[in-house]
């Protein structure tokens, strides 16, 4: 295997806290489905020049981000009574970790 963009290393790192923090089984196809519509700010972010160093400063939130997004979704899914977290659950639990994503804002006044 050849070595890793840093967009993909991420994505990996990303998803490995999302699933250790999800306790029920997720879809893998619902979870491939959002990692497709992540994937294009991912690599424009991470897979320019600076993008290691972007990487290094976001990628601590970036990891918690992954791991409340999977707790969420665990917790969605508790909520509706299902076995395996689906699109629907990954969904809900997205929009509220988007909500609170910090990364890329800017601190203070624009």
């Amino acid at each position: 295997m050849g070595t890793l963009s840093v967009s993909q290393l991420a994505i990996h790192e990303c998803l490995t806290e999302l699933r250790a923090a999800c306790r029920r089984p997720i879809d893998e196809a619902a979870l491939e489905s959002l990692v497709d519509w992540l994937r294009p700010n991912f690599d424009e972010i991470l897979d320019r020049p600076d993008g290691k160093a972007h990487w290094t400063d976001a990628g601590p939130q970036m990891r918690d981000n992954s791991r409340y997004l999977g707790c969420l979704a665990d917790f969605f899914g508790y909520e509706a009574g299902v076995t395996v977290v689906g699109a629907t659950q990954l969904r809900k639990a997205f929009t509220l970790v988007e909500a609170a994503c910090r990364v890329g804002q800017r601190s203070g006044p624009a």
